[in-house]
């Protein structure tokens, strides 16, 4: 089902912690901040360096950056730089081994599928600037955030 591996969560609560600081900082002091390894942390600024998601400035004064604003920067990219696999796994792809006796006719697979285009359309559509924001009126009420197109 849906999963969020630890490596994707810590790099979104890195650009979190990016976007509350918003300013160059430097891995060392992230690694503190989020209670993290340090091997970790330049782990994960590596590939969301790789992805686009954050600049390096190299050099004594150096650190690492957001490449854009929080508020541009989505919950899916940041998840897609540390995971080259959907965040939702449903059971019944048309590559699941072994095969399902029912791939040829199943009422089943449309659902998952259409769930996972809800979780990405959601992750799609939060910013690292809402996840900041947004702890607090999550808690009320998630709806009115993440409301559904068709309703």
């Amino acid at each position: 089902m849906f999963r969020v591996t630890r490596a994707e969560e810590q790099a979104v609560c890195l650009m979190m912690r990016m976007g509350i600081l918003a300013r160059q900082v430097t891995l060392a002091e992230l690694a503190e901040l989020e209670s993290l390894p340090e091997p970790t942390v330049a782990k994960l600024l590596g590939m969301l360096r790789r992805s686009g998601v954050v600049t390096a400035v190299r050099g004594r004064n150096g650190g690492y950056e957001l490449a854009a604003l929080p508020a541009d920067i989505s919950a899916a990219a940041v998840i897609g730089a540390v995971s080259s696999e959907s965040a939702f796994g449903y059971p019944c792809r048309d590559d699941s081994e072994p095969a399902c006796p029912r791939t040829d006719n199943c009422g089943l697979r449309p659902v998952w599928q259409h769930l996972e285009s809800r979780v990405t359309a959601v992750l799609r559509g939060t910013s690292i600037a809402d996840l900041i924001a947004r702890e607090t009126s999550a808690c009320r009420d998630p709806d009115p955030l993440w409301a559904l197109d068709n309703e």
